[in-house]
């Protein structure tokens, strides 16, 4: 199956990451493919990377919303990097679930080619259940999948000036 997990909710990645727990409960083969998230900052990276069973691989590591030190030309460049990994994966034939975080975005923000990625994902989910999570799914997206889920923000303690937990937020 494809699922998609969007909205401007919190949990969309909790949600990806309870998948991922649940699928090497059953001993499957797993591959954690995550955009624009630095590694070893977040606690399920810090986590899930020493399970077994479980490959991580992390590209784009900025945004340019978030970091101003970036071009968008450079994160283009290094999501390539994330595409060719993922036409490598499509080749190994080796999981069972497959986690592609945060690349609704990165189709939101026309890092990559849409046409592109849905063909790949395509080609993934002959070989495993492929997880899809961001905000900004686009209606392509959406049409191809056989679920999604909508986390929709009703009230988070940002807007309240609260700065983000560690362990909650990261």
């Amino acid at each position: 199956m494809i699922l998609v997990i969007t909205g401007n909710g919190k949990g969309k990645t909790t949600s990806s990451m309870g998948q991922i727990i649940r699928a090497l409960g059953h001993n499957q083969k797993v591959c954690l493919v995550q955009l624009f998230k630095g590694e070893n900052f977040y606690g399920e990276q810090k986590i899930l990377t020493k399970l077994e069973g479980l490959d991580f691989f992390s590209f784009a590591t900025k945004h340019p919303f978030c970091f101003k030190d970036i071009s968008k030309e450079q994160v283009v460049k290094e999501c390539e990097q994330a595409v060719n990994k993922l036409k490598e994966i499509t080749r190994d034939n080796k999981y069972n679930l497959i986690v592609l975080e945060e690349f609704n975005i990165a189709l939101r923000d026309k890092f990559i080619d849409e046409d592109l990625l849905l063909t790949i994902i395509n080609e993934l989910n002959k070989q495993a259940n492929v997880v899809i999570t961001g905000r900004g799914a686009s209606n392509k997206l959406i049409e191809l999948a056989d679920l999604v889920s909508e986390v929709k923000e009703i009230k988070h303690p940002f807007n309240k000036g609260i700065p983000a937990q560690e362990g909650i937020e990261f």
